[in-house]
């Protein structure tokens, strides 16, 4: 649901941003939950990821092709970035795994 901050995002420099940095923000955002149980670091993204959605106005669907387009970039030259959001994944695997209930 769109409204009147929802624009206040620039689309162009969203399809833009290296994802260096993505990769870094995406680790930060996560290490700051990193002590909450894998059901709340879940939960807790969804409801971020509900409200980024919201405010820049994109619907979910679009918002999450956005970030899957950026985590599995076909990008054989920007090999510091590929290693990058693997680290990602296995971070966030660890971090769901560490706190779960086996």
């Amino acid at each position: 649901m769109a409204n009147e901050l929802s624009t206040r995002i620039d689309r162009t420099q969203l399809h833009m941003v290296s994802r260096d940095r993505v990769a870094h923000v995406a680790h930060a955002l996560l290490n700051g939950a990193n002590h909450e149980k894998g059901e709340l670091l879940a939960a807790g993204t969804a409801v971020l990821f509900a409200v980024m959605s919201e405010r820049t106005g994109m619907n979910a669907e679009e918002l999450y092709r956005l970030g899957h387009r950026i985590l599995h970039a076909d990008t054989p030259h920007h090999v510091k970035s590929n290693v990058q959001m693997e680290a990602l994944r296995d971070f966030a695997g660890l971090r769901v795994r560490e706190h779960a209930i086996i």
